[in-house]
């Protein structure tokens, strides 16, 4: 009697494993509750980043006044160009503020056009170096901006610049003049003009004019290198060319195509002139002008 009850009990104890076990089994075979959440809420990040993705995509891509902008920034005009053809028309005329931009991305495309082409057209036109259908186009753009906005003097340098780039100087020094009468603070202004005039054999007054440009904008990359070369190309003072091509690295333009050239440029001088290696190493020192009495520090901004 005592051996049936035990192996009743067995057998019921048996019968009673069976099911934990399979419930092990299943526990390990299957997915735990805490798992299958987890995966869910992976799954659906997933799914909310994917469709922020497109979303930024669609907005990086999609035709707008801000995202040419953008473009132009990064140095890519002709997409800029694209994105500003592909905006819907609107019935209503441009404010000067448009007018201005699309102007700077015609402005833009021209000269990388021109660069690709090696200038190939200067000189054939002695009155206008750059006759291109973007040219023209570029300054109605600015022409119709002054006309909407006489007192600002953004078109006014734009288009003095791009007067200069074809060769227009009368035309350049009057309107760059006219943009200095709105604004004398305007260092873009003053470094179009210094251009001008150097390009023009006024070496002293483009020494102003450049230097009333690094005076209102201290640390302008694009204002250093210009300023070198004056000195290197149009006053021929190797030690004040040295200085100001220093002091554009030390401004770190990381985005200048030209900065490679530059420091092969500055590399070429300091062969040339060994002597003046002390100018690289502290651009803030004194700039000996002996053989440059010409060239004085402005005094104001006054030019002519």
């Amino acid at each position: 009697m005592a051996k049936k009850v035990k192996m009743a009990k067995a057998k019921s104890n048996e019968e009673g494993k069976a099911p934990k076990e399979a419930g092990k089994k299943g526990r390990k075979n299957g997915l735990s509750f805490v798992s299958i959440v987890l995966i869910g809420i992976f799954c659906s990040a997933l799914i909310l980043s994917f469709g922020f993705g497109l979303r930024h995509i669609h907005f990086k891509s999609s035709p707008s006044v801000k995202n040419s902008e953008r473009l132009l920034a990064m140095g890519k005009p002709r997409e800029a160009l694209e994105v500003l053809n592909k905006l819907p028309a609107t019935g209503k005329r441009p404010g000067s503020k448009a007018q201005i931009h699309r102007g700077k991305v015609l402005y833009a495309v021209l000269m990388q056009q021109m660069r690709q082409e090696k200038w190939g057209s200067y000189g054939i036109d002695p009155d206008n170096w750059i006759k291109n259908p973007l040219a023209a186009e570029a300054e109605q753009c600015f022409l119709d901006a002054m006309a909407l906005a006489p007192k600002d003097p953004e078109p006014r340098q734009i288009l003095g610049n791009l007067y200069r780039e074809q060769g227009r100087f009368a035309d350049s020094e009057i309107i760059l003049r006219s943009a200095l009468e709105l604004d004398d603070s305007n260092s873009e202004a003053f470094l179009t003009l210094g251009l001008l005039y150097a390009e023009g054999g006024r070496l002293e007054v483009a020494h102003k004019a450049l230097m009333a440009a690094w005076e209102l904008d201290e640390g302008n990359a694009q204002i250093a290198k210009n300023i070198a070369y004056f000195y290197r190309f149009y006053a021929n003072v190797p030690e004040s060319s040295i200085v100001w091509f220093s002091r554009y690295i030390d401004c770190d333009p990381q985005r200048d195509p030209e900065i490679n050239l530059i420091r092969a440029e500055l590399r070429d001088l300091l062969e040339r002139y060994p002597e003046f290696e002390g100018y690289r190493r502290n651009p803030n020192e004194r700039v000996n002008r002996g053989r440059n009495k010409a060239f004085k520090p402005p005094v104001g901004r006054q030019l002519f």
